[in-house]
Protein backbone atom coordinates (compact mmCIF):
# COMPACT_ATOMS: atom_id res chain seq x y z
CA UNK A 1 0.00 0.00 0.00
CA UNK A 2 1.01 3.35 -0.96
CA UNK A 3 0.50 6.81 0.92
CA UNK A 4 0.09 9.85 -1.38
CA UNK A 5 -0.52 13.88 -0.45
CA UNK A 6 -2.93 15.42 -2.21
CA UNK A 7 -4.18 18.93 -2.24
CA UNK A 8 -7.72 19.31 -2.32
CA UNK A 9 -9.66 23.03 -2.80
CA UNK A 10 -12.95 23.88 -0.44
CA UNK A 11 -15.23 26.70 -0.67
CA UNK A 12 -16.69 27.11 2.64
CA UNK A 13 -18.89 30.07 4.26
CA UNK A 14 -17.64 31.89 7.15
CA UNK A 15 -19.74 33.68 8.89
CA UNK A 16 -18.57 36.34 10.69
CA UNK A 17 -19.79 37.89 14.10
CA UNK A 18 -21.37 40.96 12.78
CA UNK A 19 -23.56 39.09 10.42
CA UNK A 20 -24.23 36.31 12.44
CA UNK A 21 -26.13 38.68 14.55
CA UNK A 22 -27.45 40.31 11.65
CA UNK A 23 -29.20 37.05 10.50
CA UNK A 24 -30.82 36.70 13.57
CA UNK A 25 -32.06 40.21 14.33
CA UNK A 26 -33.32 40.80 11.17
CA UNK A 27 -36.05 38.94 10.73
CA UNK A 28 -37.48 40.18 13.86
CA UNK A 29 -40.52 42.60 14.25
CA UNK A 30 -40.07 45.93 16.40
CA UNK A 31 -41.34 44.19 18.98
CA UNK A 32 -38.91 41.42 19.18
CA UNK A 33 -36.29 43.71 18.51
CA UNK A 34 -36.61 45.77 22.03
CA UNK A 35 -37.27 42.37 23.61
CA UNK A 36 -34.54 41.04 21.95
CA UNK A 37 -31.97 44.30 22.90
CA UNK A 38 -33.02 44.05 26.15
CA UNK A 39 -31.85 40.64 26.80
CA UNK A 40 -28.94 40.93 25.30
CA UNK A 41 -28.15 43.80 27.90
CA UNK A 42 -29.18 41.77 30.68
CA UNK A 43 -26.74 39.36 29.25
CA UNK A 44 -23.22 41.07 28.21
CA UNK A 45 -21.80 43.86 31.20
CA UNK A 46 -20.28 45.86 28.26
CA UNK A 47 -23.66 47.10 27.12
CA UNK A 48 -26.00 49.30 28.49
CA UNK A 49 -28.90 51.32 27.67
CA UNK A 50 -27.86 55.34 26.77
CA UNK A 51 -30.48 57.51 27.84
CA UNK A 52 -32.77 59.49 25.39
CA UNK A 53 -32.94 62.82 25.81
CA UNK A 54 -35.86 64.01 23.42
CA UNK A 55 -33.94 66.89 21.14
CA UNK A 56 -36.84 66.93 18.82
CA UNK A 57 -38.33 70.52 18.40
CA UNK A 58 -41.93 71.17 19.38
CA UNK A 59 -42.93 72.05 15.89
CA UNK A 60 -41.47 69.02 14.39
CA UNK A 61 -43.29 66.60 16.88
CA UNK A 62 -46.31 67.78 16.30
CA UNK A 63 -46.12 67.65 12.46
CA UNK A 64 -44.98 64.00 12.96
CA UNK A 65 -47.88 63.54 15.11
CA UNK A 66 -50.51 65.03 12.88
CA UNK A 67 -48.99 63.01 9.78
CA UNK A 68 -49.85 59.85 12.48
CA UNK A 69 -53.36 61.16 12.98
CA UNK A 70 -54.01 61.52 9.50
CA UNK A 71 -53.73 57.89 8.44
CA UNK A 72 -57.08 56.16 7.77
CA UNK A 73 -58.14 52.92 7.39
CA UNK A 74 -59.02 53.97 3.30
CA UNK A 75 -55.97 51.85 2.07
CA UNK A 76 -56.36 49.12 4.42
CA UNK A 77 -59.39 47.57 2.77
CA UNK A 78 -57.95 45.51 0.31
CA UNK A 79 -55.78 43.94 2.57
CA UNK A 80 -58.71 43.49 4.94
CA UNK A 81 -60.08 41.07 2.68
CA UNK A 82 -57.07 39.04 2.55
CA UNK A 83 -56.83 38.36 6.01
CA UNK A 84 -53.76 40.45 6.47
CA UNK A 85 -54.83 43.11 8.73
CA UNK A 86 -57.96 44.37 10.98
CA UNK A 87 -57.93 47.35 12.30
CA UNK A 88 -59.27 48.52 15.53
CA UNK A 89 -61.65 51.86 15.73
CA UNK A 90 -60.76 51.76 19.46
CA UNK A 91 -56.70 52.07 19.07
CA UNK A 92 -56.08 55.64 19.99
CA UNK A 93 -52.28 55.18 20.01
CA UNK A 94 -51.65 54.73 16.41
CA UNK A 95 -48.03 54.65 16.45
CA UNK A 96 -48.64 51.04 18.07
CA UNK A 97 -49.42 51.01 14.31
CA UNK A 98 -52.10 47.66 14.17
CA UNK A 99 -53.75 44.68 14.97
CA UNK A 100 -52.97 41.31 13.24
CA UNK A 101 -54.43 38.26 13.73
CA UNK A 102 -52.82 36.39 16.50
CA UNK A 103 -52.45 32.62 15.14
CA UNK A 104 -53.70 29.91 17.15
CA UNK A 105 -51.40 27.15 18.97
CA UNK A 106 -50.45 25.87 15.56
CA UNK A 107 -51.18 28.26 12.38
CA UNK A 108 -52.53 26.78 9.46
CA UNK A 109 -48.78 26.89 7.75
CA UNK A 110 -46.83 25.17 10.35
CA UNK A 111 -49.80 22.40 10.49
CA UNK A 112 -49.49 21.67 6.78
CA UNK A 113 -45.65 22.27 6.54
CA UNK A 114 -45.29 19.04 8.85
CA UNK A 115 -47.58 17.28 6.79
CA UNK A 116 -45.47 18.29 4.03
CA UNK A 117 -42.36 16.93 5.60
CA UNK A 118 -43.55 13.78 6.51
CA UNK A 119 -45.63 13.29 3.04
CA UNK A 120 -42.67 14.32 0.50
CA UNK A 121 -39.13 13.23 0.69
CA UNK A 122 -37.35 15.13 -1.73
CA UNK A 123 -35.98 19.27 -0.30
CA UNK A 124 -37.56 20.58 -3.97
CA UNK A 125 -40.85 18.96 -3.37
CA UNK A 126 -41.01 20.08 0.37
CA UNK A 127 -39.47 23.89 -0.89
CA UNK A 128 -42.70 23.66 -3.35
CA UNK A 129 -45.40 22.96 -0.68
CA UNK A 130 -43.83 25.89 0.96
CA UNK A 131 -44.37 27.98 -1.68
CA UNK A 132 -47.60 26.72 -2.07
CA UNK A 133 -48.33 26.50 1.57
CA UNK A 134 -47.48 30.28 2.19
CA UNK A 135 -49.19 31.93 -0.80
CA UNK A 136 -52.66 30.24 0.99
CA UNK A 137 -55.56 32.96 1.65
CA UNK A 138 -57.27 32.97 4.38
CA UNK A 139 -59.91 30.27 3.48
CA UNK A 140 -57.30 28.21 2.33
CA UNK A 141 -57.32 28.61 -1.17
CA UNK A 142 -54.47 29.31 -3.56
CA UNK A 143 -55.27 31.94 -5.40
CA UNK A 144 -51.59 32.80 -6.50
CA UNK A 145 -51.03 31.63 -10.46
CA UNK A 146 -49.14 28.33 -10.45
CA UNK A 147 -47.19 29.56 -13.86
CA UNK A 148 -46.03 32.34 -11.44
CA UNK A 149 -44.69 30.46 -8.61
CA UNK A 150 -43.30 27.98 -11.42
CA UNK A 151 -41.36 30.70 -12.71
CA UNK A 152 -40.59 31.94 -8.79
CA UNK A 153 -38.38 28.79 -7.80
CA UNK A 154 -37.35 28.05 -11.43
CA UNK A 155 -39.83 24.32 -11.82
CA UNK A 156 -42.69 23.72 -14.28
CA UNK A 157 -46.23 24.47 -13.24
CA UNK A 158 -46.43 20.31 -14.08
CA UNK A 159 -44.60 19.93 -10.79
CA UNK A 160 -46.39 23.04 -8.94
CA UNK A 161 -49.79 21.36 -9.42
CA UNK A 162 -48.82 17.89 -8.73
CA UNK A 163 -47.24 18.67 -5.52
CA UNK A 164 -50.99 20.71 -4.79
CA UNK A 165 -53.16 18.09 -5.12
CA UNK A 166 -51.53 15.85 -2.72
CA UNK A 167 -51.55 18.92 -0.40
CA UNK A 168 -55.63 19.07 -1.00
CA UNK A 169 -55.72 15.45 0.52
CA UNK A 170 -53.78 16.83 3.84
CA UNK A 171 -55.63 17.81 7.10
CA UNK A 172 -57.84 20.34 6.64
CA UNK A 173 -58.72 18.65 3.33
CA UNK A 174 -59.27 21.20 0.69
CA UNK A 175 -56.54 23.45 1.86
CA UNK A 176 -54.28 24.52 -1.39
CA UNK A 177 -57.56 24.06 -4.26
CA UNK A 178 -58.11 26.28 -7.23
CA UNK A 179 -61.89 26.16 -7.13
CA UNK A 180 -65.08 25.40 -5.04
CA UNK A 181 -64.99 22.22 -6.65
CA UNK A 182 -62.07 21.12 -5.90
CA UNK A 183 -61.92 21.94 -2.31
CA UNK A 184 -65.29 20.08 -2.00
CA UNK A 185 -64.26 16.91 -3.98
CA UNK A 186 -60.89 16.52 -1.61
CA UNK A 187 -62.93 15.94 1.45
CA UNK A 188 -64.82 13.39 -0.39
CA UNK A 189 -62.61 9.91 -1.05
CA UNK A 190 -63.14 7.97 -4.20
CA UNK A 191 -65.15 5.27 -2.50
CA UNK A 192 -68.07 3.65 -4.76
CA UNK A 193 -70.38 5.18 -2.45
CA UNK A 194 -69.69 8.47 -3.16
CA UNK A 195 -69.50 8.50 -6.95
CA UNK A 196 -72.98 10.53 -6.80
CA UNK A 197 -71.93 12.96 -4.82
CA UNK A 198 -68.42 13.28 -6.30
CA UNK A 199 -71.01 13.90 -9.80
CA UNK A 200 -72.93 16.20 -8.14
CA UNK A 201 -69.63 18.78 -7.00
CA UNK A 202 -68.12 18.40 -10.19
CA UNK A 203 -70.60 18.71 -12.31
CA UNK A 204 -73.83 19.82 -11.06
CA UNK A 205 -73.07 22.91 -8.28
CA UNK A 206 -74.44 25.49 -10.77
CA UNK A 207 -78.17 23.48 -11.00
CA UNK A 208 -78.11 23.02 -7.29
CA UNK A 209 -77.45 26.23 -6.62
CA UNK A 210 -81.00 27.25 -9.15
CA UNK A 211 -82.81 24.42 -7.19
CA UNK A 212 -82.93 22.93 -10.47
CA UNK A 213 -83.38 19.38 -8.83
CA UNK A 214 -85.19 17.12 -11.31
CA UNK A 215 -82.37 18.19 -13.82
CA UNK A 216 -80.04 16.78 -12.00
CA UNK A 217 -82.26 14.05 -11.12
CA UNK A 218 -82.41 13.33 -14.57
CA UNK A 219 -78.83 13.72 -15.42
CA UNK A 220 -77.40 11.31 -12.11
CA UNK A 221 -80.26 8.81 -13.34
CA UNK A 222 -81.78 8.69 -9.66
CA UNK A 223 -84.76 10.55 -7.80
CA UNK A 224 -85.46 13.76 -6.23
CA UNK A 225 -85.42 12.44 -2.72
CA UNK A 226 -81.78 11.08 -3.18
CA UNK A 227 -80.61 14.33 -4.57
CA UNK A 228 -82.16 16.19 -1.75
CA UNK A 229 -80.67 13.37 0.51
CA UNK A 230 -77.17 14.46 -1.56
CA UNK A 231 -77.15 17.93 -1.32
CA UNK A 232 -77.89 17.33 2.83
CA UNK A 233 -74.34 15.71 2.81
CA UNK A 234 -73.06 18.17 0.43
CA UNK A 235 -73.98 20.91 3.15
CA UNK A 236 -71.99 19.18 6.08
CA UNK A 237 -68.57 19.50 3.64
CA UNK A 238 -66.70 22.50 4.24
CA UNK A 239 -66.08 25.45 1.89
CA UNK A 240 -63.87 27.09 3.79
CA UNK A 241 -61.21 24.43 5.09
CA UNK A 242 -58.81 26.85 6.88
CA UNK A 243 -61.52 28.65 9.09
CA UNK A 244 -60.91 26.51 12.22
CA UNK A 245 -57.19 27.92 12.36
CA UNK A 246 -58.83 31.74 12.47
CA UNK A 247 -59.09 33.59 16.06
CA UNK A 248 -60.43 36.21 17.68
CA UNK A 249 -58.32 37.30 19.96
CA UNK A 250 -55.79 40.09 18.62
CA UNK A 251 -52.11 41.27 19.19
CA UNK A 252 -50.38 44.13 18.61
CA UNK A 253 -47.57 44.80 16.65
CA UNK A 254 -45.57 47.98 15.86
CA UNK A 255 -44.48 49.39 12.74
CA UNK A 256 -40.43 49.94 11.36
CA UNK A 257 -41.05 52.57 8.92
CA UNK A 258 -43.20 55.74 8.61
CA UNK A 259 -43.78 56.97 4.44
CA UNK A 260 -43.87 60.82 4.04
CA UNK A 261 -44.90 62.67 0.92
CA UNK A 262 -43.68 65.71 0.33
CA UNK A 263 -43.83 67.61 -3.31
CA UNK A 264 -45.04 64.20 -4.77
CA UNK A 265 -42.38 62.26 -3.74
CA UNK A 266 -41.82 59.41 -1.06
CA UNK A 267 -39.85 59.57 1.76
CA UNK A 268 -39.01 56.34 4.15
CA UNK A 269 -38.28 57.16 7.59
CA UNK A 270 -36.96 54.26 9.99
CA UNK A 271 -38.40 54.48 13.31
CA UNK A 272 -36.69 53.88 16.28
CA UNK A 273 -39.17 54.84 18.80
CA UNK A 274 -39.75 52.05 21.37
CA UNK A 275 -36.22 50.76 20.95
CA UNK A 276 -33.22 50.87 23.70
CA UNK A 277 -30.46 52.47 22.22
CA UNK A 278 -27.66 50.79 22.86
CA UNK A 279 -24.10 52.03 24.01
CA UNK A 280 -20.71 50.44 25.56
CA UNK A 281 -20.49 50.51 29.43
CA UNK A 282 -17.94 52.91 30.04
CA UNK A 283 -17.59 51.17 33.77
CA UNK A 284 -16.25 47.98 32.55
CA UNK A 285 -13.89 49.43 29.96
CA UNK A 286 -12.16 51.13 32.94
CA UNK A 287 -12.30 47.91 34.56
CA UNK A 288 -10.94 46.42 31.87
CA UNK A 289 -8.06 48.84 31.57
CA UNK A 290 -7.31 48.80 35.07
CA UNK A 291 -7.82 45.31 36.57
CA UNK A 292 -4.91 42.84 36.31
CA UNK A 293 -6.49 39.47 36.92
CA UNK A 294 -5.96 37.58 33.48
CA UNK A 295 -9.42 35.63 34.00
CA UNK A 296 -11.69 38.89 34.11
CA UNK A 297 -9.34 40.65 31.29
CA UNK A 298 -10.05 37.65 29.08
CA UNK A 299 -14.09 37.99 29.95
CA UNK A 300 -14.27 41.55 29.36
CA UNK A 301 -12.24 41.67 26.05
CA UNK A 302 -14.85 38.65 24.54
CA UNK A 303 -17.84 40.55 26.43
CA UNK A 304 -16.29 43.77 24.62
CA UNK A 305 -15.83 42.35 20.95
CA UNK A 306 -19.67 40.78 21.32
CA UNK A 307 -21.27 44.00 22.48
CA UNK A 308 -19.66 46.00 19.33
CA UNK A 309 -20.56 43.06 17.20
CA UNK A 310 -23.65 43.10 18.35
CA UNK A 311 -24.01 46.99 18.04
CA UNK A 312 -22.47 47.05 14.47
CA UNK A 313 -25.43 44.26 13.18
CA UNK A 314 -28.38 46.59 14.82
CA UNK A 315 -26.86 49.34 12.39
CA UNK A 316 -26.98 47.08 9.89
CA UNK A 317 -30.60 45.38 10.01
CA UNK A 318 -31.07 49.04 10.26
CA UNK A 319 -29.79 50.35 6.70
CA UNK A 320 -30.95 47.12 5.50
CA UNK A 321 -34.24 47.36 5.76
CA UNK A 322 -34.42 51.46 4.93
CA UNK A 323 -32.83 50.20 1.85
CA UNK A 324 -35.20 47.18 0.83
CA UNK A 325 -38.39 49.99 1.83
CA UNK A 326 -36.59 52.58 -0.22
CA UNK A 327 -36.59 50.23 -3.29
CA UNK A 328 -40.16 49.14 -2.92
CA UNK A 329 -41.95 52.48 -2.73
CA UNK A 330 -39.73 53.52 -5.83
CA UNK A 331 -41.15 50.33 -7.31
CA UNK A 332 -44.39 50.96 -6.21
CA UNK A 333 -45.04 54.25 -6.59
CA UNK A 334 -47.88 53.93 -8.81
CA UNK A 335 -49.95 51.81 -6.48
CA UNK A 336 -49.09 54.00 -3.74
CA UNK A 337 -50.55 56.78 -5.97
CA UNK A 338 -53.54 55.59 -7.91
CA UNK A 339 -54.17 52.23 -5.95
CA UNK A 340 -54.27 47.97 -6.36
CA UNK A 341 -54.81 48.18 -9.97
CA UNK A 342 -51.17 49.94 -10.69
CA UNK A 343 -49.05 47.69 -9.06
CA UNK A 344 -46.05 46.23 -11.13
CA UNK A 345 -45.16 42.60 -11.11
CA UNK A 346 -42.38 42.17 -8.25
CA UNK A 347 -40.95 39.47 -7.09
CA UNK A 348 -38.62 38.75 -3.70
CA UNK A 349 -36.22 37.62 -6.60
CA UNK A 350 -36.64 41.30 -8.19
CA UNK A 351 -35.98 43.19 -5.17
CA UNK A 352 -32.91 40.96 -4.20
CA UNK A 353 -31.47 41.82 -8.14
CA UNK A 354 -31.98 45.62 -7.55
CA UNK A 355 -30.69 46.16 -4.22
CA UNK A 356 -27.99 43.38 -4.59
CA UNK A 357 -28.65 41.39 -1.70
CA UNK A 358 -29.44 37.44 -1.04
CA UNK A 359 -33.78 36.50 -1.32
CA UNK A 360 -33.46 35.05 1.92
CA UNK A 361 -32.31 38.12 3.26
CA UNK A 362 -34.56 39.73 1.69
CA UNK A 363 -37.42 37.41 2.48
CA UNK A 364 -36.47 37.95 6.53
CA UNK A 365 -36.06 41.84 6.20
CA UNK A 366 -39.52 41.92 4.57
CA UNK A 367 -41.28 39.67 7.49
CA UNK A 368 -43.75 41.22 9.30
CA UNK A 369 -42.36 44.40 8.51
CA UNK A 370 -45.36 47.31 8.37
CA UNK A 371 -44.99 50.82 7.51
CA UNK A 372 -47.23 53.64 8.30
CA UNK A 373 -48.69 56.14 6.69
CA UNK A 374 -51.33 58.82 5.84
CA UNK A 375 -53.27 56.44 3.67
CA UNK A 376 -52.83 53.82 6.73
CA UNK A 377 -50.63 50.49 7.76
CA UNK A 378 -48.68 48.71 4.93
CA UNK A 379 -47.18 45.54 5.11
CA UNK A 380 -43.87 45.32 3.48
CA UNK A 381 -44.85 41.78 1.56
CA UNK A 382 -48.08 43.86 -0.07
CA UNK A 383 -45.45 45.61 -2.43
CA UNK A 384 -44.61 41.87 -3.81
CA UNK A 385 -46.87 40.90 -6.60
CA UNK A 386 -46.68 37.95 -9.02
CA UNK A 387 -47.28 38.77 -12.49
CA UNK A 388 -47.58 36.56 -15.97
CA UNK A 389 -45.28 37.49 -18.93
CA UNK A 390 -46.42 39.08 -21.81
CA UNK A 391 -46.18 39.46 -25.77
CA UNK A 392 -44.78 42.47 -25.27
CA UNK A 393 -41.44 41.97 -23.01
CA UNK A 394 -43.07 43.19 -20.73
CA UNK A 395 -45.21 41.07 -17.36
CA UNK A 396 -48.84 41.76 -16.35
CA UNK A 397 -49.64 42.08 -12.72
CA UNK A 398 -52.36 39.73 -12.07
CA UNK A 399 -54.80 42.72 -9.99
CA UNK A 400 -54.35 44.12 -13.63
CA UNK A 401 -55.35 41.57 -15.63
CA UNK A 402 -58.42 41.04 -13.17
CA UNK A 403 -59.18 44.82 -13.89
CA UNK A 404 -59.22 44.11 -17.57
CA UNK A 405 -61.70 40.96 -17.13
CA UNK A 406 -64.07 42.82 -14.95
CA UNK A 407 -63.79 45.67 -17.61
CA UNK A 408 -64.31 43.39 -20.33
CA UNK A 409 -67.32 41.99 -19.22
CA UNK A 410 -68.95 45.22 -17.96
CA UNK A 411 -68.60 46.29 -21.44
CA UNK A 412 -70.40 43.13 -22.88
CA UNK A 413 -73.59 42.66 -25.00
CA UNK A 414 -76.28 41.73 -22.73
CA UNK A 415 -77.74 39.89 -24.95
CA UNK A 416 -74.93 37.54 -25.52
CA UNK A 417 -72.30 37.63 -22.67
CA UNK A 418 -68.54 36.69 -23.10
CA UNK A 419 -67.65 33.45 -22.22
CA UNK A 420 -64.02 31.99 -20.63
CA UNK A 421 -62.41 31.59 -23.60
CA UNK A 422 -63.65 34.86 -25.56
CA UNK A 423 -62.22 36.42 -22.79
CA UNK A 424 -59.14 34.67 -22.85
CA UNK A 425 -58.79 35.27 -27.08
CA UNK A 426 -59.66 39.27 -25.94
CA UNK A 427 -56.61 39.24 -23.32
CA UNK A 428 -54.62 37.52 -26.06
CA UNK A 429 -55.28 40.07 -28.59
CA UNK A 430 -53.69 42.93 -25.97
CA UNK A 431 -50.68 40.46 -25.42
CA UNK A 432 -52.12 38.50 -22.30
CA UNK A 433 -52.23 35.01 -22.64
CA UNK A 434 -53.97 33.35 -19.90
CA UNK A 435 -56.06 29.89 -20.29
CA UNK A 436 -59.35 29.87 -19.77
CA UNK A 437 -59.32 28.03 -16.42
CA UNK A 438 -57.75 30.77 -15.63
CA UNK A 439 -60.17 33.10 -16.46
CA UNK A 440 -62.25 31.37 -14.77
CA UNK A 441 -60.66 31.16 -11.89
CA UNK A 442 -59.85 35.07 -11.82
CA UNK A 443 -63.73 35.58 -12.78
CA UNK A 444 -64.96 33.39 -9.72
CA UNK A 445 -62.27 35.40 -7.37
CA UNK A 446 -63.92 38.66 -8.42
CA UNK A 447 -67.42 37.07 -7.63
CA UNK A 448 -68.50 37.29 -11.86
CA UNK A 449 -71.10 34.98 -12.30
CA UNK A 450 -70.58 32.52 -15.59
CA UNK A 451 -71.96 33.86 -18.91
CA UNK A 452 -74.92 31.34 -18.76
CA UNK A 453 -76.18 32.80 -15.41
CA UNK A 454 -75.00 36.30 -16.56
CA UNK A 455 -77.44 35.82 -19.98
CA UNK A 456 -80.11 34.39 -17.56
CA UNK A 457 -80.05 37.63 -15.12
CA UNK A 458 -80.01 40.03 -18.52
CA UNK A 459 -83.30 38.45 -20.24
CA UNK A 460 -84.71 38.59 -16.59
CA UNK A 461 -84.10 42.08 -15.66
CA UNK A 462 -85.24 43.52 -19.71
CA UNK A 463 -88.76 41.13 -19.20
CA UNK A 464 -89.07 43.36 -15.99
CA UNK A 465 -88.56 46.81 -17.69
Amino acid sequence: MSLKMQLKGTQQLTITPVMHYFIQLLANNHLELAETLQNEVEANPMLEIEPVEKTVPEEEANDYQKRIERADSSFMTPYEDHGFLRKNPDDIDKNRALEILTPSAVSLADYLLEQAGATFNEESEIEIARQVIYNLDGDGYLKTEIESIASLIGTTPAEIDRVRRLITLFDPAGCASKSLQECLLAQVPEEPQNEKLRLLISDHLEDLSRSNYDAIARRLGVGSDEVLALAARLKRLNPHPAEAFDREDVEYAEVDLMLIKENGEYKVMYLEEGLPRLTLSKYYQEMLEKTGDKKTVSYLKSRYRDAQFFIESIELRKKTILRIAEYLVKAQKDFLDFGEKWKKPLTMKDVAREVNLNESTISRAMSNKFMTSEKGIIPLKVFLSYGLKGDFGFSHAVGTIKDKIRELIAGEPAEKPLADDEIAARLAALGIRIARRTVRNYREELKIASSFVRKKENKIKRSQA
